[in-house]
C-alpha cells in the first residue's frame, strides 16, 4: 500500500496571513504554524467545520486539557502552540495517521467483505470454498454531499456512478473527515440501517480569531472527565486513533466515551480504495466502501458545545436547526441569549459561556483580547437522505452580548421590529393581489411580486453594522435601523407596484394597499415607540 501519513503530507487547506496565500499544510505544520495562518477553509463548508473539530480533538489530546480557565489563559498568553508538546504527541501516534494502512487506515476500517451466512452461500462458493465477496464499491464522490451520486441532488457539480472521478489523497481525507461528521441517516445498510451522524441535526458555531491559533484557542473549552461531555463510566476518553479496540456497532445506540471520542465519532465504516495512475505514478482514490457504523445512543442525551438547543415539551431538548426560509441573522438574538428564567430551558452553545469568561477577564484587564471576534455558523438542511441546502454565515460577535442580557434584549427588539414591518409589507401586498387578481389565486399573485425577498435581501449588511453598534449604547443607531427598515419596505412596495400595467383596476389596488400599509405602520410605530422618537419641527413642536 502507498504511504500517505497525515502528519507529514500536505492536505489541510490554509489561507496564510502573509499575502493571503492559499497553501495546503500537513497536520504537524498546520498546528505549529497556526499563528501564521489566517484561517483553515475549504470550498465545502462541511469540510471546513469538520476539520476544525478534528484539529480541536488533536489539540485537546496532546494537551490533555486545558483543565480549567486558568490553564486556558496560560495557553492563550503564549500565542502559539508548544512545539515539543505537538511533536511528541504526533510522533507517538504517527502510525495511526496513515491514510492507506492495511490494518488501521485513518478514520476507516480495513477492506470489507460481505458477511454472508452459511445458508446464503451459493453452490459455487461451497464447491470452490471461495473467499467472501467485497462489500459494494461506490464512487468516491459519495463522500461529498455536494456531488451528484446516489440520493444526492446536483448542487455544485456533476459526478456519475458509471464513470467516477478520481480524488487525490488530500481531497479524499478531507471528505472522509466531513462524511464521518455529516452522514445522513435513512438508508438501508449493514449491520443495521443508516443513522444520522453527530452534525446532521442543528447548526454548529465556531468563533473565529485574528489568526488560526486564536480560532482554535477560542473554541478550546476546558476539558475534564465531566466537561464538556461526561466520560462514559466504563472507558477512558480518547480520540478514535488512540483506541486499541474499535467500538462494535450497536443498533440500540452507543454512548461516546467522552468529548474526544464524540469529536472524532465514526458514524460510518468507510474504506478508501487506492489506485495508481499509470501515466504519472500518482496515487488516486476513485472508489470506496461505506456501511453504517456507530449510532449515537438516546439513553443519555448529550449537548454538543457548539450547538444551540431549545426546550421541547415532548422531547426535552432539540437542536435549533437551519431554516431554509430564514437567514440565521434574523434569529441571532436566540443564539446569544442568556436565560435568567430557570423555567426557560433553552441552551445557547457552551462555547459562548467560555467566551463570556474571556470577556469578563478582558474587561478586568486579566487577559489581553479583542472586544469582538467573528462568529461562523455551519449547517445544512436535508429531506430524509437527500441534502438540499447548505449554510455558512459569518457574523460579527461583540463578546459583550455574552455577558450583558440587556444588549441581547435590545437586539431582539430590533429584530422584532424587522419582522413586524415584514408582516406589514406582506399584508399590504396581499391586499394588492386580491384587488387586481381575477380568477387567479391571490396568494400566488402576491408571492410573484417578490416584495419580501427584496426587503430581507437589503437588510443583512445594515444588521451586521447594528450588531456591532448596539454595545456602544447610542440610541441613534437603533433609530437609523428603524428608519432603514421602513424605507426598505416602502422600496419593496414600490418595486412590486412598478411592475403593474397602470390600469384603473391596478391603480385602485395600489391605493388600497398603500393605505393598508400606512395604517399598519402607524400601529407599529406606537408598538415600537422607543425606536421611532418624534422629530422636532422648526417651531419646536
Amino acid at each position: 500500500m502507498p504511504e500517505y501519513n497525515l502528519t507529514e503530507e500536505c492536505w489541510i487547506p490554509c489561507l496564510m496571513l502573509k499575502d493571503n496565500e492559499a497553501r495546503e499544510l500537513s497536520l504537524r505544520d498546520c498546528l505549529l504554524q497556526a499563528h501564521d495562518i489566517r484561517e483553515v477553509i475549504d470550498h465545502s463548508p462541511l469540510v471546513t467545520v469538520a476539520l476544525h473539530r478534528f484539529l480541536l480533538a488533536v489539540i485537546h489530546a496532546a494537551l490533555r486539557g486545558p483543565k480549567d480557565f486558568d490553564e486556558w489563559k496560560e495557553l492563550w498568553t503564549k500565542r502559539q502552540w508548544d512545539e515539543k508538546t505537538i511533536n511528541d504527541y504526533l510522533d507517538k501516534w504517527r502510525h495511526r495517521f496513515e491514510l492507506f494502512d492495511k490494518a488501521r487506515p485513518f478514520y476507516q476500517v480495513a477492506r470489507m467483505k460481505k458477511e454472508a451466512s452459511e445458508k446464503k452461500k451459493t453452490k459455487k462458493q461451497e464447491s470452490q470454498n471461495a473467499e467472501p465477496e467485497d462489500v459494494e464499491l461506490h464512487p468516491i464522490a459519495l463522500l461529498a454531499h455536494e456531488a451528484a451520486t446516489g440520493n444526492n441532488a446536483t448542487l455544485f457539480d456533476h459526478s456519475f456512478n458509471a464513470s467516477p472521478k478520481a480524488f487525490t489523497p488530500a481531497e479524499s481525507v478531507r471528505y472522509l473527515i466531513a462524511r464521518q461528521a455529516f452522514s445522513v441517516g435513512g438508508g438501508v445498510s449493514q449491520p443495521f440501517n443508516l443513522s444520522n451522524a453527530t452534525l446532521v441535526n442543528g447548526y454548529a458555531v465556531l468563533a473565529q480569531g485574528n489568526n488560526f491559533f486564536e480560532t482554535l484557542a477560542l473554541n478550546l473549552l476546558p476539558y475534564t472527565e465531566a466537561t464538556p461531555i461526561a466520560w462514559r463510566s466504563n472507558a477512558e476518553d480518547t480520540p478514535v486513533w488512540e483506541h486499541n479496540n474499535l467500538e462494535i456497532p450497536n443498533e440500540k445506540g452507543t454512548q461516546p466515551r467522552g468529548y474526544l471520542d464524540y469529536l472524532t465519532w465514526q458514524s460510518r465504516r468507510i474504506h478508501l480504495v487506492v489506485e495508481s495512475d499509470a501515466d504519472n505514478g500518482s496515487t488516486l482514490v476513485r472508489r470506496c466502501q461505506l456501511l453504517q457504523n456507530l449510532k449515537l445512543s438516546d439513553a443519555s442525551p448529550l449537548f454538543d458545545p457548539f450547538k444551540c438547543y431549545i426546550a421541547s415539551a415532548d422531547k426535552g431538548y432539540k437542536t435549533k436547526d437551519i431554516n431554509p426560509n430564514k437567514a440565521l441573522w434574523r434569529d441571532s438574538h436566540a443564539l446569544l441569549q442568556q436565560n435568567k428564567d430557570e423555567k426557560k430551558k433553552d441552551k445557547r452553545p457552551e462555547v459562548f459561556n467560555h467566551l463570556a469568561m474571556l470577556e469578563s477577564a478582558r474587561d478586568q484587564g486579566v487577559v489581553k483580547a479583542e472586544p469582538a471576534y467573528s462568529l461562523i455558523v455551519y449547517g445544512f438542511a436535508n429531506d430524509k437522505a437527500s441534502v438540499f441546502l447548505w449554510s455558512r454565515e459569518r457574523l460579527p460577535l461583540p463578546l459583550s452580548y455574552l455577558c450583558d442580557a440587556e444588549l441581547v434584549e435590545i437586539l431582539e427588539n430590533a429584530l422584532g421590529l424587522a419582522e413586524k414591518i415584514a408582516e406589514n409589507l406582506k399584508a399590504s401586498i396581499k391586499t394588492l393581489a386580491k384587488e387586481i387578481s381575477t380568477d387567479q389565486d391571490a396568494s400566488k399573485v402576491a408571492s410573484s411580486f417578490g416584495a419580501e425577498e427584496f426587503y430581507w435581501s437589503r437588510l443583512e449588511v445594515h444588521f451586521k453594522k447594528l450588531l456591532t453598534d448596539i454595545p456602544n449604547q447610542n440610541r441613534e443607531d437603533e433609530y437609523k435601523w428603524a428608519r432603514h427598515l421602513e424605507s426598505t419596505a416602502r422600496d419593496a412596495f414600490a418595486m412590486a407596484t412598478n411592475s403593474l400595467s397602470g390600469s384603473a383596476r391596478d391603480f385602485k389596488g395600489i391605493t388600497k394597499a398603500e393605505t393598508e400599509f400606512n395604517k399598519l405602520m402607524g400601529r407599529t410605530r406606537k408598538a415600537f415607540a422607543a425606536m421611532f422618537p418624534q422629530q422636532q419641527t422648526a417651531g419646536g413642536k
